[in-house]
């Protein structure tokens, strides 16, 4: 039974969570403060008491959005393609593989950051085993699954290995084929040769 599937790359197995607490300690000593004109400020929110600080509870609402944030968006963004992308991949597999492919598609998961889990890699067991005393039908068998193993747009190295070892396999199975064929073809010419009436010569 050999495997057939998308490349797993290293990803890691967790990410942080999407909405870490932000550090208000750094905007807080820099004595920043909201200068968002959307909002309305009063006096005393407007003038804090000299020679204090912007408390953080203002340094941390005015703050735009952090550089985490649009990280995190990315890398959520960069797995859903991901788990598109291996989806789609094993579906051809199985789409091509039909009656050989064993169990279907498996998966391997990636939790995000925001607590999903996304498909990363994935592989597709396909029976490769000739079949019992029957050469044609062993390189038939033999093409669907090469077919199968190359069937993605993006073929991973174990796909292009399964698809050269099924190869072999037709070709031993040509061999095989053209060897009984040959001792058939034999096998009849002398059974002809024993039947065939003899010559008599008279004088």
């Amino acid at each position: 039974m050999d495997r057939i599937g998308a490349v797993v790359h290293a990803w890691p197995t967790t990410f942080p969570a999407a909405n870490q607490p932000r550090s208000v300690a750094n905007n807080a000593g820099a004595g920043e403060h909201s200068t968002d004109p959307t909002q309305p400020q009063d006096a005393e929110t407007a003038a804090p008491d000299a020679g204090n600080a912007a408390s953080p509870l203002t340094a941390n609402t005015a703050s735009p959005l952090q550089p985490q944030d649009a990280q995190t968006a990315a890398l959520i963004s960069q797995l859903a393609q991901r788990d598109r992308q291996v989806r789609t991949h094993e579906a051809a597999h199985v789409a091509v593989g039909g009656m050989y492919v064993r169990g279907g598609a498996r998966f391997s998961y990636t939790t995000g950051p925001d607590g999903r889990a996304y498909a990363t890699g994935g592989e597709v067991s396909i029976d490769r085993s000739p079949a019992p005393n029957d050469p044609k039908a062993t390189i038939q068998k033999l093409q669907q699954v090469r077919r199968a193993a190359l069937a993605p747009a993006d073929p991973s190295p174990q796909d292009r290995a399964v698809a050269a070892a099924a190869a072999l396999g037709i070709t031993q199975a040509q061999i095989d084929l053209a060897q009984r064929q040959l001792s058939a073809y034999r096998t009849t010419a002398n059974s002809a040769i024993t039947r065939s009436p003899g010559f008599s010569a008279t004088t």
